[in-house]
């Protein structure tokens, strides 16, 4: 009689090793979100120097607006202050203000809308390396 025989040795160490990826892979990408939402508020909490001219005495009302809520499946960041949206913008890059814009005397406000989506870019890259880390440590290779 001939015959072959395939099996897989520390099978029983690659299914747990999955297993804990399974399990660590929402808490890895949850913790990366949280993140990425701190480097947006610290970046919308920084304030241009103040224009040429400028008259306007600053309150900081908005840089201690920012919150960040733990929201269904990551955060939201949001800031209540009135007049948020005219200093940088609205969730759809709109609505700011012709004097927060960036201009000729030098770079202004940014957007929100901008400053989200450029960290956010960034989140598949560091979560895959997140997850090479808890894979490794769960024995897989």
């Amino acid at each position: 009689m001939t015959k072959l025989t395939l099996s897989i040795k520390g099978a029983e160490i690659v299914r747990k090793g999955l297993e804990n990826l399974a399990a660590e892979t929402p808490k890895v990408s949850r913790r990366r979100i949280y993140n990425t939402m701190l480097k947006i508020r610290t970046r919308l909490k920084t304030y241009p120097p103040p224009r040429r001219g400028q008259r306007y005495i600053r309150t900081f009302r908005l840089q201690r607006g920012w919150n960040i809520k733990q929201a269904n499946n990551g955060y939201s960041i949001n800031n209540a202050t009135s007049y948020t949206k005219f200093v940088v913008g609205d969730a759809f890059g709109t609505s700011q203000a012709w004097m927060h814009i960036s201009t000729d005397q030098g770079p202004r406000w940014p957007l929100m809308r901008n400053v989200f989506d450029d960290e956010v870019k960034k989140l598949p890259k560091e979560i895959e390396g997140d997850i090479k880390v808890v894979s490794r440590r769960g024995g897989l290779r």
